[in-house]
């Protein structure tokens, strides 16, 4: 009895052992979401750590985590993911610079081998997986490379499908050198990218009649709550986008641009794209008593996917009007 007890006990830590293996590494990236992943790490044993650069073209920053590895520099991961919570890149990384930033920071031949070796333990397993890589180059065979002044250097991609590209590289290179300002430094380096690189197509907003009609009666009641002055009916108008960054503020110097009392008319409609590629629903109305052509003055009211205004602009134009 004690012996099958122990016997189903090791095949438990067995089990949990391949568990964790098997999620060292992140292939399929549109599997996994973020929450997922932090799952992932806390299961590993990673630390979470602070990013060192600041990605100023992304809304949410990448997050990152430090994993402990024996005889090689530890693994900093690194994940950048969408507002929907879905990857968008998954980053590997060893390298002795992360921890040691000091000058002529030459490594010993055991120490090359065993980054070398990892390099090729990993090149084993995507290929296993996806088969052998598109794109082989260089040879970590030749070991002497290591002092020459390019190093010893490896790459190799895959992409298993149409929407995931994996890409791997090593540089090792004890070479120091120093002329004036220059300084070339050692570098012993592995990392490995796995990327998303499905492309999603916008749905263009359809402006048909039906949504014509239905965007101008949702215009006039937004400008009507502003005649009135009803501020918090106004925000109800807005996207979610800048209903918390727009203040009352703001709307009062609106509503001071705006002429109530004359009538509007739909005189434009169409479709307008965004700084990031988004598209959108716009709609141009002029005052009704104004006849100069073009008018001297135009109301701009922008609409998302969801009728919802996400912009606003009364343009007076400069310059006399000819009929």
């Amino acid at each position: 009895m004690r012996k099958a007890l122990r016997i189903i006990v090791t095949f438990g830590i067995l089990l949990v052992g391949n568990t964790i293996f098997g999620q060292e590494f992140i292939f399929n990236i549109h599997e996994k979401n973020i929450s997922e992943i932090r799952q992932i790490e806390d299961s590993l044993g990673s630390e979470k750590i602070p990013n060192e650069s600041y990605y100023s073209m992304s809304e949410i920053q990448p997050i990152s985590f430090r994993r402990k590895e024996k005889n090689i520099p530890d693994l900093i991961v690194q994940y950048e993911y969408k507002k929907d919570s879905t990857l968008k890149e998954i980053w590997y990384e060893w390298d002795v610079y992360n921890f040691d930033k000091k000058s002529n920071n030459r490594q010993s031949l055991e120490f090359q081998k065993a980054l070398i070796e990892k390099y090729l333990s990993i090149k084993s397993t995507i290929s296993e997986k996806f088969g052998a890589s598109i794109e082989d180059k260089g040879d970590l065979s030749k070991l002497d490379l290591i002092n020459d002044k390019g190093g010893l250097k490896k790459s190799d991609l895959w992409k298993p499908n149409d929407s995931t590209e994996i890409e791997m590289y090593t540089v090792l290179s004890n070479y120091y050198e120093k002329k004036g300002m220059v300084t070339s430094n050692p570098t012993h380096r592995i990392r490995l990218f796995v990327k998303n690189t499905k492309k999603i197509e916008k749905e263009t907003p359809k402006l048909d009649k039906k949504r014509i009609d239905s965007l101008q009666m949702l215009s006039k009641n937004f400008l009507r709550t502003l005649s009135q002055n009803e501020l918090v009916k106004s925000k109800e108008y807005l996207s979610d986008l800048i209903k918390q960054s727009v203040t009352d503020e703001q709307l009062n110097i609106l509503i001071e641009n705006l002429d109530f009392d004359r009538a509007i008319e739909l005189v434009y409609s169409g479709i307008q794209a965004g700084l990031d590629g988004s598209i959108f629903a716009m709609l141009q109305f002029k005052y009704k008593n104004d006849v100069s052509n073009p008018p001297n003055e135009l109301i701009k009211i922008i609409f998302d996917n969801k009728n919802k205004v996400v912009g606003i602009q009364p343009i007076k134009l400069q310059g006399k009007a000819t009929d």
